[in-house]
């Protein structure tokens, strides 16, 4: 039987310390089959820690009749994988620790779960050290999730987390944050970071000279591979928790340590993750060979229910076909790079990868409200009947500051209804609430004024404090912010509060420049610089800027290799045309823009360059999104429709209450841009009414929008149908369905009997 197998690692990029080992797991259990009567083909492909290079790998493999994959180290390349398997049908074998919080029917998992491995971390890092936790890690799925969920469990034992930091991917300065950290003195770090981050973290907290025996590092992925990467020394002393260590003493370890290393070299060390890979590739493809299938459906029948022995233990595939039972170990780092093992949970501990809570109702309803948060935009809050937060949305984590596990003074709870319009719904022991921002009604005096910028908003406010101070210098600027916020209208306004006031104003936008073309357009060229050029030449934006202010938007799409140009433009205050060799000099002062995180560019990425980036970044600025600014909607409309008024004519000139509180519920991912754009619709709408602009004026995304919002109760009952019917149909009877849904059968009997829904 011939058998393709996709290996999705990332062999470069900031991950690829660690899936680099993946990858050679994954080939050498491969390789055990080549040498019988099976012949079994890798096809390896690099992912780049990128989540959209992972998504179109696989959709190439895909289309070449691929159907069973191994690989995708961190949780936003899984995810991004997880429309491709949808979509062709496929398997993804994902051997790599996660957040939990996903049973997907296309994926076997065999990394393990919080509760194998978080809450046990945590349970050791409580009782022996403290209960003050600081949570450092990379800014992505993975550590978000997971800490939200550290945040929980140490609430519930009356701990506290005392600090929580979040840095890109491929960051390397940790020098601020444990300053922070030796400040506070927390009684453990619980630390998320992932790849090449690791190494200076741990570096940097020895340069310190911050101790092991004062305020240890817990960090779930820090293994064997990491530590020596950074060198055994500055790994020693620290904690990790795994299945598996390859200091393990069992004949089974043995032989596999020995094996594997005679394939791999043996100063490869081999980390949990790596076994997790092994283990995954040899199961699935026992599997194929036994059930003659490719099928992911009746792979997981075959699989389901299995017992193995191995070099961890003895495991189980639990009946839900896609997560392992497995026993849990936390190790100590020696100064030689491996593991004492300091304690054995001596038993399986069994998978449940949707988070618990001891607080919470019936899992199926924090199911329903997890999935309806993240599609509504709404800002939602469920708080339990002692005043705990159970559980809240993150548009409502970003209004309120408030966290999971949080207790509500009566103070507190006073702050939520000065802060916002509060719609109540109850549900059994709990009480849900539904949070929108309240129109506030300050005087004109009130607004922070900028140029022709004005805003109630106080975040805003300290943003454009700094542009006040840009245009008071001659240091370039960096403005970032979502699409539609007015970033150029920040840069014009700098400049014209600047001493280059009476200078030309250039603004290009780079990212709709062709990209053969960029070079021209910024520097000029000479007559017959190329095929085309206008006879005579032409002089570029840098010297139409001569004396005034160049506004760069949308740097972040520059090309890679015309960053180079432009920067040693900025640095030598020189540029060059196109067909010519004579420098000229510019007096320019750069204001550049983007939507993209430059820094995530520059690190996970490698789309940005660092030197542009620093040399742009002197000042930076970044716009609130219009969602968290809805005190500024109001005046904003009456400007626009002023402004209507002139270029259109008559019209009408007020908005009424009811279609105001609409725009301030509403999200607008355009921002201010398609504010304006909705607004000048309703205008032109209304016109012929000569009224005030109505809701029925409005789009009908907002409407529907709007609607939508007043009926919350059937969204949730919809949500809650949708969720069982799905759970129905990817399993095979009631039981399956149960545990799938993390309930009881009784209870999805009953669920089922009131919605009348038949098997």
């Amino acid at each position: 039987m011939n058998i393709k197998v996709g290996l999705l690692f990332s062999l470069t990029g900031t991950t690829a310390l660690t899936e680099r080992g993946q990858c050679d797991a994954a080939k050498f259990a491969i390789e055990a089959y080549n040498e019988g009567n099976h012949k079994v083909e890798a096809l390896v492909r690099d992912i780049c820690s990128d989540p959209a290079k992972s998504a179109e790998e696989a959709e190439a493999l895909a289309k070449a009749g691929v159907k069973i994959f191994i690989g995708c180290y961190t949780s936003a390349c899984r995810k991004a994988v997880l429309p491709i398997l949808e979509k062709y049908d496929c398997l993804l074998v994902y051997p790599t620790l996660y957040e939990g919080r996903e049973c997907h029917p296309n994926v076997f998992y065999t990394g393990e779960v919080p509760n194998q491995q978080i809450h046990t971390l945590l349970d050791y890092v409580t009782h022996r050290f403290g209960k003050r936790i600081y949570c450092v890690g990379t800014d992505y799925i993975y550590p978000r999730e997971t800490n939200q969920q550290v945040k929980t469990y140490v609430n519930e034992r009356n701990g506290s987390i005392i600090g929580e930091q979040y840095v890109p991917f491929g960051h390397q300065n940790f020098y601020d944050i444990l300053e922070d950290i030796h400040v506070k003195r927390p009684d453990a770090i619980f630390l998320t970071l992932v790849g090449q981050s690791i190494i200076p973290f741990y570096r940097t907290y020895r340069r310190m000279k911050l101790q092991p025996e004062k305020i240890p590092i817990f960090s779930p992925i820090t293994k064997e591979t990491e530590i020596a990467a950074m060198g055994a020394e500055f790994g020693a002393g620290h904690y990790s928790s795994a299945s598996y260590f390859q200091s393990l003493h069992n004949p089974y370890n043995t032989s596999f340590v020995n094996e594997l290393h005679r394939y791999i070299g043996s100063n490869q060390v081999i980390s949990s993750v790596m076994f997790n890979t092994y283990l995954g590739t040899k199961m699935i493809i026992e599997s194929i060979i036994e059930t003659k299938s490719l099928d992911h459906r009746m792979l997981f029948y075959h699989l389901s229910g299995q017992k193995l022995e191995t070099a961890c233990g003895t495991l189980f595939v639990e009946e839900d076909h896609r997560h392992l039972s497995r026993p849990v170990k936390i190790g100590k780092a020696l100064p030689n790079g491996q593991f004492e093992i300091v304690w054995d949970s001596q038993r399986n501990i069994p998978p449940k990868p949707f988070r618990e809570k001891s607080k919470a109702a019936e899992h199926l309803n924090e199911i329903t409200l997890e999935a309806w948060g993240q599609i509504s935009e709404e800002a939602l809050l469920v708080m339990s009947e002692d005043n705990h937060v159970l559980y809240l949305t993150k548009k409502a984590e970003e209004l309120t500051h408030l966290q999971e596990g949080q207790a509500l003074t009566p103070e507190m709870i006073q702050g939520l209804h000065d802060s916002f319009e509060i719609n109540h719904y109850g549900a059994k022991h709990q009480r849900i609430l539904l949070l929108r921002p309240k129109i506030t009604t300050r005087p004109s005096g009130s607004f922070y004024c900028f140029d022709r910028i004005r805003t109630r908003n106080y975040e805003y406010e300290l943003e454009l404090e700094v542009a006040k101070l840009a245009s008071q210098s001659s240091a370039n600027v960096l403005i970032l912010g979502e699409t539609g916020t007015g970033k150029e209208v920040v840069a014009q306004s700098i400049h014209n509060q600047s001493e280059r006031r009476n200078g030309p104003f250039i603004a290009v936008n780079t990212a709709l420049l062709p990209r053969e073309l960029i070079a021209s357009e910024l520097f000029g060229f000479t007559d017959g610089a190329f095929t085309g050029a206008k006879k005579g030449g032409a002089i570029g934006k840098f010297e139409a800027a001569n004396n005034g202010t160049l506004f760069l938007d949308e740097i972040g799409d520059m090309p890679l290799e015309l960053q180079a140009v432009l920067l040693r433009a900025i640095e030598s205050k020189k540029i060059m045309r196109l067909g010519e060799n004579k420098e000229r000099k510019v007096n320019v002062r750069i204001i550049a823009a983007t939507h993209r995180n430059l820094q995530e560019e520059i690190a996970y990425k490698g789309a940005f360059r660092a030197d542009l980036f620093y040399r742009l970044n002197v000042l930076s600025i970044t716009i609130p999104p219009l969602s968290v600014r809805p005190e500024d909607i109001e005046h904003l409309c009456q400007e626009f429709l002023n402004e209507f008024h002139h270029s259109h004519g008559e019209g009408p000139n007020k908005i009424s209450g009811e279609a105001l509180q609409l725009f301030i519920q509403y999200h607008w991912p355009g921002n201010i841009r398609e504010l304006r754009n909705v607004l000048e619709r309703a205008f032109l709408l209304c016109g012929r009414e000569k009224s005030h602009i109505q809701v029925k004026h409005l789009p009908r995304a907002l409407k529907g929008h709007y609607q939508r919002k007043s009926t919350h109760t059937e969204s949730l009952k919809e949500m809650e149908r949708k969720m069982l019917e799905q759970a129905l149909r990817q399993t095979e009877t009631i039981t399956d369905a149960s545990k799938a849904l993390g309930i009881a059968r009784s209870t999805l009997y009953r669920k089922l009997k009131e919605f009348h829904i038949t098997r």
